[in-house]
């Protein structure tokens, strides 16, 4: 059996009708996953199914990378996303950590086209 990984898989998603999560009308939510896999692969192409099961559509995967809490441990929600590693790590079931919505965020895109939060 091959060890897993912690990934951390940034998405633009959708909500559709009977999502879970709370609304504000808002057209696309930023959501956070935090999912043990064996590969970059296995976590990048879990993320739409797990997404489905919340009742969100993918937009867009933002970012998925092997997840480090050094990198994120500046940010004001790091502690959900501490919390949703630790429990994706010890059961090792994938977990989401945030549902923003793009009405609560600000945020600019620079020449790259990545999002940076503001």
């Amino acid at each position: 059996m091959d060890s897993k990984n912690l990934w951390i898989v940034s998405t633009k998603s959708k909500p559709l009708s009977g999502c879970s999560i709370e609304l504000d009308g808002s057209d696309f939510y930023y959501v956070e996953c935090l999912i043990p896999a064996t590969s970059f692969d296995e976590a990048n192409g879990s993320i739409e199914h797990l997404l489905r099961d919340k009742r969100m559509e993918l937009l867009e995967v933002i970012k998925c990378e092997s997840y480090d809490p050094n990198a994120w441990k500046d940010l004001v929600q790091f502690p959900e996303i501490e919390n949703a590693a630790d429990y994706a790590s010890s059961k090792q079931e994938p977990r989401f950590a945030l549902f923003i919505s793009s009405q609560a965020m600000d945020f600019e895109e620079d020449d790259s086209d990545e999002v940076e939060w503001t």
